[in-house]
């Protein structure tokens, strides 16, 4: 595997973080779920949609790329993970199975059918490579055929169905008896999914073996479902099916079905998933930042080969990450590694730390932020959950080392949640601890959801490292401070990018006394990306910077929507932060925006205001008598004249149309729709000008909000 360049300051920090994590006796796992987007994302799957018609394909030539330069000798197979309401088949991963050792589990991998176009399989029928198979593991007389449901019925069977199971170290397999069915014979459910998700188990004796190996030509490919098994058996199955496939020659072989359980430590397995709006990628867990950081690369490799990206070029330009979340995940090697049951302190210091540190949760996630959003904190939930964290905190510092993983759930599970109660979707997920009603529940690990996708890897590989860092302090350490009541400041400070960068550097001044000396410096570059400069205007002897800041959409009331009952987000307001740059001074002159003087506060030695507006029309939206109030007419004033010397309009939307051709087709097209909404004016520049005050409230003394400056 190719290792990516690392700078060595950082390399050497990262080496500084690995050996406090080895003082503290702790081995820290970690992964993530970076996601991808063709270049040219068009059609619900690359926007809401969890399936499409091309997504399989992306990740199947994904799939190819990895093998052919990471995982030489690695096994493709698809299986089948989550199954949401109103969605008709369960979601599939694309995964990669490769042995740690380096010895091959499929060398053929030109056999495969690693894209999603039809193909010819000649006239190799599927009955004969389900007999051969039979007939390698000693079971020929008991293969059956499988029928569609059709009118009049089905002539030709479908598949070919091998009862299959690995009992006491040998293959075992039943004949299954369907002649007291309806149709006296095996007749698949309808649908499109392979053959080996819908025979019919219910109908048989419940006494009888119900897994199956099935065959079946299915889009021109031939197709091979594996039943559940143990690793050494799923091993020494491939392995046959692989010497049959070669002796026969045969190609565009798709294997699906399910992955082998209990393969301990043997194993890598690198995961594609169907994700709304994006193709995700679950990195196999790293032993540490230098391994993390070279499964992310080639992931991005992989992407680049096959047309995808790390970002989004948004309708008026602005450039995003591609959305689905990234998250980092960390936890132990094993039940038995896990650092956090080790010491459960140290559950409850990650929590204080986070609801200390608002920049761990805003900085690095997506644009939209906030209650309504895929990680809210704890404290933007019920107005008892900080209260109730705080005695749960309490609770788990009592508890000894190694408790049952299961108890840790019953602290956490019921408060760490999204609005609607979703354990899944809140900003320190404990899914995958150790929850019992969950099939894979039981990993160890802590999932936070507040980081996106990055366009860079080296970006995203420093993200990494400075949450590494974090950890590595906190497991040396833990964190014992009440927890903090922000109120409405939480919001009205820190969607303002200034005092995020204040709380980072926060975090990097602790991190340095305890030995960690992470350089916030290192990290400018995310925030440019995170927080672009949307426009600049003179002033005085210095000038004003209007920088992106974050937004939450408030959550709507429930409504139908066709069969279901959903609720929708107000989108229609966004945020913005005003700097005063070199020598501009509010003694000096007036910021006004659509007439009203700006507010301003130092902060770290700068001159901020945030600024809050209807930016475009929605429905369901809150505020119905507000009017769009884009664009935005900004002018300096100069206190001693009195006269406007400077301004300029922002718009938020197209300027010169009412709506845009499309997304931009590259990232030059979207830079120019940036720049283009942010148009210099000379219309007022010379008058005399006098701002309205601003009206301001409790909730939002830093942050100016234009929707209540009405003027009557």
């Amino acid at each position: 595997m190719t290792v990516p360049t690392v700078p060595p300051e950082i390399e050497n920090f990262a080496q500084v973080v690995e050996g406090h994590l080895r003082e503290s006796g702790a081995r820290l796992s970690m992964g993530g779920e970076p996601t991808f987007l063709p270049l040219q994302p068009d059609g619900a799957e690359w926007s809401t949609e969890a399936m499409g018609p091309d997504k399989l394909g992306y990740a199947r030539r994904f799939t190819a790329r990895l093998i052919a330069d990471v995982y030489p000798g690695g096994f493709a197979m698809q299986v089948f993970g989550k199954w949401y309401p109103g969605e008709a088949l369960p979601r599939w991963n694309l995964v990669t199975l490769y042995c740690r050792e380096g010895r091959a589990l499929w060398a053929e991998t030109e056999r495969l059918h690693l894209d999603n176009t039809v193909v010819d399989t000649g006239d190799v029928p599927a009955e004969s490579v389900a007999r051969e198979i039979a007939a390698e593991l000693g079971l020929g007389s008991f293969v059956q055929p499988a029928f569609e449901q059709e009118t009049p019925p089905a002539p030709e069977p479908a598949a070919w169905v091998l009862p299959l199971a690995w009992t006491d170290g040998r293959w075992t397999s039943e004949a299954w008896d369907f002649r007291h069915s309806e149709s006296g014979r095996l007749q698949m459910f309808m649908g499109d999914s392979p053959a080996g998700l819908r025979l019919p188990l219910y109908q048989i004796p419940g006494a009888t073996l119900r897994s199956a190996l099935v065959v079946e030509v299915k889009d021109g490919a031939l197709t091979i479902f594996i039943p559940p098994l143990p690793w050494p058996a799923f091993r020494e199955l491939v392995g046959r099916i692989e010497g049959l496939v070669c002796t026969r020659d045969l190609r565009n072989l798709i294997f699906c079905g399910y992955a082998p359980s209990d393969s301990g430590d043997e194993l890598i397995t690198y995961a594609l998933a169907a994700d709304p709006g994006v193709l995700e990628v679950n990195l196999p867990p790293a032993r540490d930042w230098r391994d993390y950081t070279t499964s992310l690369a080639a992931a991005f490799k992989a992407a680049e080969g096959v047309g995808m990206c790390a970002q989004k070029l948004q309708l008026n330009g602005a450039v995003h990450g591609t959305g689905g979340g990234a998250h980092l995940a960390f936890g132990g090697l094993s039940e038995e590694t896990n650092p956090f049951l080790a010491d459960p302190r140290r559950i409850a210091s990650v929590l204080r730390y986070w609801q200390h540190h608002p920049a761990l949760s805003y900085a690095f996630t997506g644009q939209y932020v906030g209650p309504g959003s895929q990680a809210p904190r704890v404290d933007e939930g019920p107005r008892h959950g900080l209260y109730e964290l705080e005695v749960a905190c309490e609770g788990l510092e009592r508890l000894g080392a190694w408790p049952d993983g299961s108890i840790v759930d019953q602290f956490l599970r019921n408060l760490l949640t999204d609005s609607a109660g979703n354990t899944h979707r809140a900003e320190i997920c404990f899914d995958k601890f150790s929850n019992p009603s969950a099939p894979n529940g039981s990993l160890g690990i802590i999932e936070l959801r507040a980081f996106e996708t990055l366009p860079s890897v080296d970006w995203m590989a420093r993200v990494a490292l400075f949450i590494r860092a974090v950890l590595a302090r906190l497991i040396r350490e833990p964190f014992s401070e009440p927890l903090r009541r922000y109120g409405a400041q939480l919001h009205d400070r820190f969607f303002l990018p200034a005092f995020l960068w204040e709380d980072v550097k926060t975090i990097c001044a602790d991190l340095e006394a305890h030995g960690l000396p992470f350089d916030p410096a290192w990290l400018e570059a995310v925030f440019a990306f995170r927080f672009p400069v949307v426009g600049t205007l003179p002033a005085g002897q210095g000038g004003v910077e209007v920088v992106q800041a974050l937004e939450s959409w408030p959550l709507m009331a429930e409504e139908a929507r066709g069969t279901a009952m959903v609720r929708v987000v107000d989108n229609s307001t966004d945020r913005l932060q005003v700097r005063l740059l070199g020598g501009a001074s509010p003694d000096d002159g007036d910021l006004l925006v659509n007439g009203v003087s700006v507010p301003f506060e130092q902060v770290d030695g700068s001159w901020i205001s945030g600024l809050r507006y209807k930016c475009a029309s929605a429905y369901p939206a809150l505020h119905p008598h507000v009017s769009i109030q884009s664009p935005l007419l900004f002018e300096w004033v100069d206190r001693a004249s009195g006269k406007v010397t400077s301004s300029a309009h922002y718009h938020y939307w197209n300027p010169a149309a009412p709506v845009y051709d499309g997304r931009p087709r590259s990232i030059e097209e979207a830079a120019h729709r940036r720049t283009e909404r942010w148009l210099a004016d000379n219309a007022t520049i010379g008058q005399t000008r006098s701002g309205r005050a601003p009206r301001q409230s409790p909730e939002y003394s830093h942050t100016l909000d234009l929707r209540r400056q009405m003027v009557d």
